[in-house]
């Protein structure tokens, strides 16, 4: 089949409001905003990038993934149908999105997913409170991992049914490897990995253009601003450097600097990488793992 250019859009969460406001701008450098109830941050130009509902249970509420044209999304939701899963064109979800068509389906672990064209880009430039600026575009906000109790149903959803292709793997768990899907130009948009008792959204990621911006975010964690989730290290098969801190819902907030990105995706050759991590990388006490 034909492959679709796929990026992450957005995300959308739940939890406390105010500590996450805190947490995006005044750690990361988002630029915060309120529309409809709800806390969204921007990241770039478009209207916003992640969004934050007030909720007594954490979580993740949905994924959006961006496809670059009408032709390919009508593509997937005919091989998301011809597969069994549900896939419906949704225009009042779409008008409160700020995006031009969006279609709803759900992963097998119950992850909402929302692909859509057209997102909303605005005139008003983007302004840091950090000055931080962000790796967007072409390659997306950044990518999520998801920890899924059946690993061969999630692949075949992401895989065969939504059109990412797998960059490479390693082994998490002994007998069980994490798979790096990606889209089109970034390493990866998705990833997938199966953890006996362990369940759930693990983290997001987004991505800076100057590693001192990403030290200076990790100064601020050292200081007490959030919980490590993993310390700061470079990993083996993207190799950003990064490091994870606990977001206010419990899961985790990777930031970094200098992932690999994809030229020409149909060259890409899969590997399978002996360890996560080059250097660093150790869980905090904090970790959910």
């Amino acid at each position: 089949m034909d492959k679709p250019k796929l990026r992450l859009g957005y995300a959308g969460f739940r939890g406390d409001v105010a500590a996450w406001e805190s947490f995006g701008t005044g750690i990361f450098g988002l630029q915060a905003c309120r529309q409809d109830g709800e806390l969204r941050f921007r990241a770039d130009q478009r209207a916003w990038r992640i969004a934050v509902r007030e909720s007594e249970e954490p979580g993740c509420d949905y994924i959006g993934l961006e496809v670059d044209t009408h032709e390919a999304l009508d593509g997937i939701v005919r091989r998301l149908r011809r597969q069994g899963y549900r896939a419906e064109q949704d225009p009042a979800l779409a008008q409160a999105r700020d995006v031009y068509r969006l279609v709803r389906t759900e992963a097998p672990d119950g992850t909402r997913v929302e692909l859509f064209v057209g997102g909303l880009t605005l005139s008003e430039p983007f302004a840091s409170p950090t000055g931080a600026r962000f790796i967007t575009g072409d390659a997306g906000l950044g990518h999520v991992l998801l920890l899924v109790p059946d690993l061969d149903a999630a692949l075949t959803f992401f895989v065969d049914a939504i059109g990412l292709r797998r960059t490479d793997s390693i082994e998490v768990v002994p007998g069980s490897d994490g798979h790096f899907l990606n889209g089109g130009k970034r390493h990866h948009v998705v990833a997938l990995a199966h953890i006996p008792g362990v369940a759930g959204f693990d983290h997001i990621y987004l991505e800076v253009d100057r590693m001192s911006t990403v030290g200076r975010a990790w100064d601020k964690v050292m200081a007490g601003a959030a919980p490590v989730g993993r310390s700061l290290g470079q990993h083996a098969n993207d190799p950003a450097l990064s490091f994870y801190a606990v977001s206010p819902s419990g899961f985790l907030f990777e930031y970094g600097y200098g992932s690999t990105l994809i030229e020409d995706p149909e060259s890409w050759v899969e590997t399978r990488w002996e360890s996560a991590y080059l250097w660093g990388g150790t869980f905090g006490s904090h970790a959910i793992r």
